[in-house]
């Protein structure tokens, strides 16, 4: 069961989240803070700072085994881990491991499994974005393929699990049955724009340490050499071309919303919808320029109108 000090962690660790967070049915609402929670962890496992890329892979495969089944627990202390990090919600997240572990275990076995798989998947892509840079490669994808393959391992599976959640625990109240495959899909392009709107929005970050989610082939073919940094001009038309295809993602996922019969749920997926098409909105006028030189994000006054606008859609 959720409690009070899982609630503090889940706020100390995403805000904008935990908003949303309350709103959901009490049965929906567990696996997927849980979910949440054991996927902050691995990511912050992934972006920890002072770690080896081959320590980081083992600890996310230590992870990979505990949710598995196959390990008891994590090996060693991750005290000195965390605290090299700067986000306190974040050394608190790493201290609770066995916490997190204990919930896991305690929940009904259908919702474990669907836990598992989805944290199973991004773990895959935490751990492909980590080798995927070695070597001095700068480009991580090199086609579009290879992009919505790791949009789908980090963000998109995870419109898949919250799909499977509603399901398993309010059934018909969720949706229609009928409807699941047409929503594992469109719940899947759901979460794949999100993360592609998380690429472009931290180009400023990800540039400078020669690193570019964008597909390699499309910047070639706009005058990219492959190693040199990149210019605003040459990102600028794949740039905008991605911002089209968050878009159309997000169109696609409005039937997603619209076959939400829970007013509650159908809030909670509806407000990350709008919010992200705000963020598509802010990305494009700002332009390519802006965006490569600092974050752009929505303001917090912004966030609780989308609320307002969630919950009379």
């Amino acid at each position: 069961m959720i409690s009070s000090s899982h609630y503090d962690l889940l706020k100390s660790v995403s805000r904008s989240f935990y908003l949303s967070l309350r709103f959901l049915p009490p049965a929906m609402r567990e696996p997927v803070s849980l979910g949440y929670l054991l996927a902050r962890f691995t990511d912050t496992i992934a972006d920890a700072p002072g770690l080896g890329n081959q320590e980081r892979l083992e600890r996310l495969e230590e992870f990979r085994l505990v949710i598995q089944g196959k390990k008891a627990a994590l090996s060693g202390d991750l005290t000195e881990l965390s605290d090299k990090l700067e986000h306190p919600g974040e050394r608190h997240l790493l201290r609770s491991s066995g916490d997190l572990f204990a919930w896991y275990d305690s929940l009904d076995s259908a919702l474990r499994d669907h836990l598992s798989e989805v944290i199973l998947t991004i773990i895959h892509g935490q751990s492909w974005d980590i080798r995927a840079f070695e070597n001095g490669n700068h480009a991580a994808c090199g086609t579009r393929d290879d992009l919505l393959r790791y949009t789908y391992w980090v963000a998109g599976c995870v419109g898949e699990f919250w799909t499977k959640i509603g399901f398993t625990t309010l059934g018909s109240k969720f949706a229609r049955p009928e409807d699941a495959t047409a929503m594992l899909m469109n719940g899947r392009k759901l979460g794949q724009a999100l993360q592609l709107i998380n690429i472009l929005r931290d180009l400023h970050e990800d540039l400078p340490r020669g690193r570019c989610y964008l597909p390699k082939d499309e910047l070639i073919a706009v005058g990219w050499d492959g190693v040199s940094a990149l210019t605003a001009t040459e990102l600028s038309p794949v740039f905008h071309k991605w911002l089209g295809v968050c878009h159309g993602f997000l169109e696609e996922s409005d039937s997603y919303v619209k076959s939400v019969r829970d007013p509650r749920v159908r809030f909670c997926t509806r407000l990350p919808r709008l919010l992200a098409e705000d963020t598509v909105t802010l990305l494009r006028n700002a332009g390519v320029n802006e965006v490569m030189r600092t974050r752009v994000k929505i303001s917090r006054s912004d966030v609780w109108k989308a609320m307002g606008r969630a919950v009379f859609f």
